[in-house]
């Protein structure tokens, strides 16, 4: 098990709610596959660098976990089929 920065972008048009339920749906994804959410930290909206999906801001997320690398590929093409996550990345911390 490795350790990994988890940065996603959300839809910033979404209500509370939806965004809420965005957010347990995919930490239910993480730990469908063994990961361990060790560090949860909600940015909120920023500007983005580039527009997505016509818009200039997103809403961002990085949670510290811990996971078995072999699970990206799973929870990537998990992750690809929500509509509200527009953007991820995975980034393995240095030990």
């Amino acid at each position: 098990m490795a350790n990994y920065e988890f940065m996603l972008i959300l839809d910033p048009s979404l209500s509370e709610e939806d965004r809420t339920a965005s957010i347990t749906e995919m930490k239910s994804t993480l730990e469908k596959y063994s990961a361990k959410i060790e560090k949860e930290d909600i940015w909120g909206e920023k500007k983005l660098s580039y527009k997505i999906n016509r818009s200039e801001k997103g809403y961002y997320i990085l949670l510290d976990i811990e996971l078995d690398w072999t699970k990206i590929k799973d929870i990537s093409k998990n992750l690809n089929l929500q509509t509200n996550i527009w953007r991820y990345m995975f980034v393995k911390k240095e030990a």
